[in-house]
């Protein structure tokens, strides 16, 4: 259409989206490493040529863009190929946006959690450790009286070891 524009390099949602909702990707208590993929491919079927198996042993924080149609199966592939069903998952839907929502939550019962919530795409899901930290990084929250944990891995460790 003859008008001028201009492609500005940003901020990935997978990243600030995460960060603005609390949750960072990476943490030096609990990961280093990151992975993000995309939750169906182009016609909306569930991506078939992501390592799965790969991804679930490799990957300590797993970040998955339009995730929310087939959390179910994304699911399943994680745990069948290693991930425990108790591992912390966050869905975070309208990222940045005046109704954003995060629902916390854990891999085997992700989806049946989103379903009965009012979440809606877009939405980002991550898997991972990094998803408890929010308890201490939840800014939004703290604006509206949520009292923040100092270190919320030291409540989980303390829980772990009784």
């Amino acid at each position: 259409a003859g008008i001028p524009f201009r492609v500005i390099p940003g901020i990935s949602a997978g990243v600030g989206g995460l960060a603005y909702a609390g949750i960072p990707v990476t943490h030096r208590d609990t990961n280093s490493a990151v992975t993000f993929l995309t939750g169906h491919v182009a016609g909306g079927a569930v991506t078939d040529n992501v390592d799965w198996a790969g991804i679930a042993r490799g990957s300590p924080v797993i970040v998955i863009y339009m995730a929310l149609k087939h959390l179910p199966e994304i699911a399943d592939h994680l745990m069948r190929h290693g991930r425990d069903a108790a591992e912390p998952v966050a869905i975070v839907s309208n990222a940045t946006l005046p109704g954003q929502e995060v629902l916390e939550t854990v891999l085997g019962r992700c989806a049946e959690d989103a379903d009965k919530g009012s979440l809606s795409p877009p939405s980002l899901v991550v898997v991972g450790e990094a998803v408890r930290l929010r308890a201490g990084l939840d800014w939004l929250g703290a604006l509206e009286g949520k009292v923040l944990v100092s270190d919320p891995l030291a409540v989980d460790r303390r829980r772990e070891t009784g």
